[in-house]
Formats: C-alpha cells, structure tokens, sequence
C-alpha cells in the first residue's frame, strides 16, 4: 500500500466521528454561549467531513474505498457514532432539569 492509500483509509475512516462529534460538540457551545459563530462553525466541520469523506476515497481508490465503507464504517463507525449520541440524548433527557435549571439561574438579563 502507498501512503496516499492509507491516508485515504485514514481520512474515510474517521470522518464521521469527526463531522458528528465536531457538529454536536459545537452545537453545545452555540446553545451555552448563544453566539451564532459555534452554529456555523459547526456546519462547516459537518460539511469538511463530507469532503474528509472524498478526498478518502480519490486516495485509496473506489475498490478500497467500498470495501472499508462496507466492512468498517457501516458496521462498526457509524453504529457506535449512533450509540455516543443515544447516551448522550438519554443522559441530557434524565438530567434535563438539573441542567436547564443550573442554566437558567446563571443567565442574567
């Protein structure tokens, strides 16, 4: 394998942790903060992963690329990618009220 093969294989294989995890991380600090720069920075990594994604697969080449894609992403990335972000939901969903409230009193007008 040349090293633009295991870059690409690299780059296929964390996009999504990096475009999910990158989105939700700055969808917090937009939502903590209220400033509108964290919402929009968290579109632009959702978008640069989408490009992490292809330029993965003009490296390591479309036999390559459908291979991991359907071996390791579909089955082993994207699942635990859903996992993180359902305990995360359940834990905001269980202590929803100890933190909208913690929030609310530190929110001065």
């Amino acid at each position: 394998m040349t090293p633009e093969q295991i870059i690409g294989i690299i780059l296929i294989l964390i996009n999504v942790p990096f475009g999910w995890g990158g989105a939700l991380i700055c969808g917090y600090y937009g939502q903590k903060t209220g400033k509108k720069f964290f919402y929009i920075l968290s579109v632009v990594i959702y978008i640069l992963s989408w490009g992490m994604l292809g330029a993965g697969i003009l490296l390591c080449g479309k036999p390559y690329a459908e291979y991991i894609i359907e071996n390791y992403v579909t089955k082993y990335i994207v699942p635990a990618v859903f996992v993180t972000l359902a305990i995360v939901i359940l834990f905001l969903f269980i202590y929803r009220k100890k933190i909208f409230k913690k929030y609310k009193n530190e929110k001065t007008y």
